[in-house]
């Protein structure tokens, strides 16, 4: 989700114009968002929060809730207790707007409708609980636990659940936090605020965020665009490049974009079997071609850099690239032509040179066959389609299946014996942490300890292991101590003018909100300059204060660690090694079906490469949580490396069979058939190495595909670029075996 900062570290040549530069700039934005889901949402936040506050403001003025009769109290007390309930009921239907904007999934407007309406419902029920417990000390931390408990507990049922828990904890937190404010004669206000809160987001949602499958498509296939254009940019930079520490900066960009093209058409097959059932099949065929053939041009382009290429042959491989990105056929032609003509023998170079040619052609078609009508025979040749993926929110599902999996699993060690769901690991390892932060949290000073158990909360939502919740609880710290010195900052200087601070307010939650998925960090800044706005209107701001709020964060940060790590851990090395079956499981499925193909097989090869994508985006998901962390980061940047290369070459593989247009059949080569059996074989050991523990042995088939790939290049046979590619993926499986910490063998060794 670094796309802008990547690509602005990779940017080969910045765009010279005005109109270059913004159609550059719209490129990046799109593509570093596909479908623009952080900008919609965040902008949704916005307007949400913006609108329930202006909604309370009018509300309270026009029927005087939760304020003082005159001559009740001194006029000073009056206005100054008006005031605090006004904030209070403003920040209640700010709070539920934003997070109903957040938790509410559903398709249609209609059930989104119905399910935020009923959402205050049990957020009501648990601020009653609060307020009644409120004045007993020992019961209202006990309330409290209990709440988060219950709250992550019954975020494990779906969507639905996870928008029940949201507002059953916060309806707590604030009926813990405000009972000497409230009272419960004032329940039908508080629920009636609080349905105005909802239905500030049901109008944002009506007037500007209609559910659209159709848009959403559109969006996605825009994203996915901006993304080819900055792939193809990025190949013909490297091409041009002849500074070899430049070069390999370059690739490294090309590798990271071309995944986020394999994200994005992950995200659109999932989106097709939503808007376009029927035609789906056809149109996630003709998608996965084009892609397929792009990332071969970017993957041939970054090999001839590498490996040193003249300028001959990488000057027309660069231009033809350009030419492909400006939509220029006849430029698309002659420099394909030029790279054929300055390809000189049959070495290692050449080949590249050819298959760089042959793939620029082939995305050339495909992408025009992209935007051909469809006609009934199309879709009548096709199979039934099932996406690989299910959206969650708009975005690909990351590692909860992957953590789901290792929690159920029995592992090797010690702390990884237990096993149990995800949702029962989290409520026990929560209320533990809870239990702690409400303990040292009344040990500190300007006693605030909600805001501990708030940061409890949050460790636990969107983050299914060890490795997740230890860096989300670090972010929150470090956000939260850069957010008072940016907040106090602000205050000062703003003067805490009313309409000074709503704006701060509004521009720090969009920004939160449309940078969470790159970093916690952000989000963290966002509401900790929100929080210090809000203590200057309620009178109560300060560097006390301020630094309170810092302790308490800090102290629910560390009742999370000490859990997690303690307490039925989900360790990150765990899922990690849960990740890389699953991965290995789905590409043994891919390669079995494709050496069936070279066999005369014809199962088909798309869904199975999609679903290998959809386990290797869930691996490098999984990865992150021990990034950052010496070795063991250095360890999973190499992994992550040689599972991209195997992935990469099997694609290729994938591609240049369905292409091909001759019967492949191995039966009268004895060494093939024994290269494929072997590597059958060595898959297999992958996947005892993962499950067992035990260090195993990987044989590799090159010795048996060499000789059999120079007899097929001697005659030539078409043949020859697909066991060409087999060797290419022996050698990355046998890096990756190294380190598994397998054991690497070979027939000339045995």
């Amino acid at each position: 989700m670094t796309g802008l900062i990547d690509d602005a570290l990779t940017d080969p040549a910045p765009a010279t114009s005005p109109r270059a530069w913004l159609t550059d700039a719209v490129d990046r934005l799109v593509g570093s968002d596909p479908g623009l889901n952080r900008l919609r949402l965040a902008l949704q936040a916005v307007l949400s929060v913006g609108v329930g506050l202006g909604l309370t403001y009018l509300f309270v003025r026009l029927t005087g809730a939760l304020q003082l009769p005159a001559g009740n109290a001194s006029e000073s007390v009056r206005v100054a207790t008006d005031r605090a309930n006004l904030l209070l009921l403003m920040l209640m239907a700010a709070m539920v707007a934003w997070q109903a904007t957040l938790v509410v999934q559903e398709r249609t407007l209609k059930s989104q409708a119905l399910l935020s309406l009923l959402l205050p419902l049990p957020m009501t029920a648990a601020v009653v609980l609060g307020l009644i417990v409120g004045s007993r000390k020992v019961l209202s931390l006990v309330f409290l636990v209990v709440a988060l408990a219950a709250a992550v507990y019954v975020r494990g049922f779906g969507p639905r659940g996870r928008a029940v828990g949201t507002v059953i904890f916060f309806g707590a937190f604030f009926g813990f936090a405000l009972h000497k404010e409230l009272g419960l004669r004032d329940t039908g206000w508080i629920l009636v605020d609080l349905e105005i809160g909802v239905i500030a987001t049901l109008l944002v949602r009506l007037v500007f965020f209609r559910p659209a499958p159709e848009a959403a498509l559109a969006r996605m296939r825009r994203s996915q665009r901006a993304r080819a254009r900055r792939l193809l940019a990025l190949g013909a930079g490297v091409l041009d490049e002849e500074n070899p520490a430049r070069v390999e900066t370059l690739a490294l960009g090309v590798r990271r974009q071309w995944a986020r093209l394999n994200e994005t058409g992950l995200m659109i097959d999932a989106q097709l079997a939503e808007t376009h059932p029927r035609t789906a099949a056809v149109e996630s065929h003709r998608s996965f071609d084009a892609e397929l053939a792009l990332s071969n041009c970017a993957r041939f382009a970054v090999a001839l850099a590498e490996k040193g290429a003249p300028m001959a042959v990488r000057s027309p491989a660069a231009a033809a690239l350009s030419a492909l990105r400006a939509y220029d056929e006849a430029a698309v032609s002659g420099a394909v032509a030029a790279l054929r003509a300055s390809l000189q023998g049959e070495d290692r170079l050449a080949v590249l040179g050819s298959r760089l040619a042959a793939s620029i052609e082939h995305y050339d078609q495909a992408r025009d066959h992209l935007y051909e009508p469809i006609d009934e025979d199309e879709i009548q040749n096709t199979d039934s389609f099932a996406p690989a993926v299910t959206l969650a929110g708009g975005w690909l599902p990351g590692s909860t299946a992957v953590s789901r999996e290792a929690s159920t699993t029995r592992g090797h060690g010690l702390l990884d014996r237990p096993t149990m769901s995800t949702q029962m690991r989290n409520t026990i390892q929560v209320a533990v942490a809870g239990t702690i932060a409400v303990i040292a949290g009344h040990a500190l000073p300007e006693q605030r300890v909600y805001w501990a158990i708030l940061t409890v909360y949050v460790c636990f939502v969107q983050a299914t292991n060890a490795g997740e919740q230890l860096r989300k609880a670090v972010f929150r710290a470090i956000g939260t101590a850069i957010g008072i010195v940016l907040g106090d900052l602000l205050v000062h200087l703003t003067g805490g003018q009313v309409w000074a601070s709503v704006a701060i307010v509004l521009v720090a939650i969009f920004f939160g909100v449309y940078l969470i998925r790159i970093n916690y960090t952000f989000l963290t800044i966002g509401i900790t300059v929100v929080i210090a706005q809000l203590y200057v209107h309620l009178g109560d701001f300060g560097w006390p204060v301020l630094l309170s709020r810092l302790g308490e964060t800090a102290v629910g940060a560390a009742a999370v660690i000490l859990t997690v790590v303690f307490i039925v851990p989900l360790r990150p090395q765990r899922v990690l090694t849960t990740a890389v079956l699953q991965w290995m499981r789905a590409l043994r499925t891919l390669l079995d079906a494709t050496l069936d193909h070279i066999d005369g097989g014809r199962e088909p090869l798309q869904p199975l490469v999609r679903r290998a994508d959809a386990a290797y985006a869930a691996l490098v998901t999984t990865a992150k949580a021990l990034r950052g962390f010496g070795q063991a980061s250095n360890q999973i940047t190499q992994l992550l490396a040689l599972a991209t290369a195997t992935r990469q070459y099997a694609r290729s593989l994938v591609g240049w069979l369905e292409d091909a247009e001759v019967p492949l059949p191995i039966v009268d080569s004895p060494a093939l058939r024994a290269a494929s059996d072997q590597l059958r074989a060595s898959l297999q050991a992958f996947e005892d190495r993962l499950t067992t523990g035990e260090h195993g042995t990987y044989v590799r088939s090159a010795s048996l595909l060499v000789p059999v790939l120079d007899d097929l290049r001697h005659r030539p046979s078409p043949l020859a670029d697909a066991v060409g590619d087999l060797t290419l993926l022996d050698g990355a499986l046998a890096g990756l075996a190294t380190a598994l910490r397998m054991d690497v063998a070979d027939h000339d060794t045995l």
